[in-house]
């Protein structure tokens, strides 16, 4: 059983504000979109960018705070720039 998130009750704010739940939103939404068009499962995807299966399906799932270590391997496994990663949603 997964063990329940700890944040910091300072910041509890910060994970809750408009700028924070977008980046998280268009992470999610550019991982999914580039992984589709690859044709790539999520196990696949992961493995390419070199992260557990888990850590990618928290990111697809909006239920991560991404490191910057997690962008470059999403970056360097999809081939891409972190700004193609983070393209507003349409």
């Amino acid at each position: 059983m997964a063990r329940p998130r700890t944040r910091r009750p300072e910041r509890a704010e910060q994970y809750e504000s408009p700028a924070y739940r977008d980046l998280q939103a268009r992470l999610a939404a550019g991982v999914r979109r580039l992984r589709e068009a690859k044709g790539w499962t999520q196990e696949e995807a992961a493995h390419r960018c070199g992260m557990p299966t888990r850590l990618l399906q928290r990111v697809e799932g909006e239920d991560v705070n991404a490191t910057f270590t997690t962008l470059a391997r999403l970056c360097e496994g999809f081939e891409v720039d972190v700004a193609q990663l983070l393209q507003p949603r349409k």
